[in-house]
């Protein structure tokens, strides 16, 4: 790689297939010889070092109201919009603070324990009916366990799923940072309005007829007063259902990939469950579900000696970031008894992943049944094949046999 090559490299360069194979080189250099890159095709400025991305993260002059005003005269177009506007992941202090808040009461460590049986329940069928003969470890397993349980949390109707799924995508795509046709980008926005729509009739329900789920907790606090609109209670569901689940199916196969790749590690950890937690931090650090996230600077910043001007976008690579050399040691090999609190991997600050603790119980869960019931998982490395996106890291198709 060339200086010249580094120069021009862009966010866009990640949907290469050698890149979307495999982008951590990239990052290296980034890190080492650009670290507070601008993007040549106007992607803003790509920050790569640990530091500069905590720092980026924890800095308010860095704002995550970065949506573009919709200019649109379209209908769905602009309701998606407004959907967007009033996500967590896209607000700052105040209105994220008492949304957050609300939210979170939701995925205390004593709830989501409570699950447990549960969570483990459908991940002994689901392995149960993959056992014995060839799958797609994604479409069969990574997929519909991650959307039963987020379902199964908020109180949605699990038989839903296969819907819930195809609407999860297509608000995904939208967040991808892949160019969309305008054939793509229709049917992801009537996706948006097909979820606003669902969630709606579903809070009607809860209203007329609570039940002892997160659903009715979080209508009881919308009808509590002015803490909680039904546009924002119905915008912060369908974030919390498609990214509760998506990050989640990205973990797990990406995790079970890398360690199909080394063997040594898979064994270690079969030997020893109890590593289940190191584990599940390791796979989020080597290979994040989330590559990317972005912040608007509201004012100007000295960053990595760079000057980044007021209105600049900046892009934080967390898959560049948790590689680190100056933060891991031999950042670039997985090593299942690694423990750091220190991943970026679910973000920082503020806005970190409100769900991140289901994420890492699930696939702790999932990886020590696995562990326990198939010890000699077949992995097809060499037929694996990933999904197109730049923020997004994860596996369409993974084939695997369960033995």
């Amino acid at each position: 790689m060339s200086d010249s090559a580094i120069r021009k490299f862009s966010l866009h360069d990640l949907m290469r297939p050698e890149l979307r194979a495999n982008p951590y080189p990239w990052y290296r250099r980034l890190r080492d010889e650009d670290p507070v890159h601008e993007d040549p095709r106007g992607h803003g400025w790509l920050v790569t070092r640990y530091d500069d991305v905590v720092a980026v993260l924890d800095d308010a002059r860095f704002s995550a109201e970065r949506l573009t005003a919709c200019n649109e005269q379209d209908a769905s177009a602009q309701l998606v919009m407004q959907t967007l506007s009033r996500q967590m992941l896209f607000l700052d202090p105040p209105d994220h603070t008492r949304l957050r808040k609300l939210f979170a009461k939701s995925f205390t460590p004593r709830r989501i324990e409570a699950f447990r049986p549960q969570i483990e329940a459908l991940t002994h069928e689901l392995l149960t009916t993959c056992c014995g003969r060839p799958v797609n470890f994604i479409k069969d397993f990574a997929v519909p366990l991650p959307v039963m349980v987020i379902a199964m949390m908020l109180g949605v109707p699990v038989e839903d799923r296969v819907q819930l799924r195809a609407w999860s995508a297509a608000f995904g795509s939208l967040l991808s940072g892949r160019p969309m046709l305008a054939g793509e980008l229709a049917h992801a926005q009537q996706g948006i309005v097909a979820f606003e729509q669902y969630f709606a009739r579903l809070i009607a329900l809860r209203r007329a007829m609570p039940e002892d789920d997160m659903l009715s907790d979080l209508v009881a606090a919308e009808e509590a007063g002015d803490r909680l609109s039904e546009q924002e209670l119905i915008s912060n569901l369908i974030l919390l259902l498609a990214a509760g689940h998506g990050t989640t199916t990205h973990l797990l196969g990406n995790g079970l990939l890398a360690l199909a790749g080394e063997r040594e590690q898979w064994n270690l950890f079969v030997s020893d469950p109890d590593l289940a937690p190191s584990l599940v931090n390791e796979v989020l650090r080597f290979e994040p579900p989330v590559q990317v996230t972005g912040r608007e600077a509201t004012d100007d910043v000295e960053l990595g000696g760079q000057t980044i001007r007021k209105g600049e976008r900046v892009r934080v690579l967390l898959g560049a970031a948790n590689r680190d050399e100056r933060h891991f040691v031999a950042p670039d090999t997985l090593n299942v008894q690694r423990f750091s609190p220190r991943v970026l991997s679910f973000g920082h600050g503020v806005h970190s992943c409100i769900g991140a603790m289901l994420a890492r119980f699930e696939a702790q869960i999932v990886f020590a049944e696995l562990a326990a019931r198939f010890p000699g998982v077949e992995v097809a490395v060499d037929r694996a094949e990933r999904t197109s996106s730049v923020a997004f890291r994860g596996l369409r198709s993974l084939p695997v046999t369960l033995r």
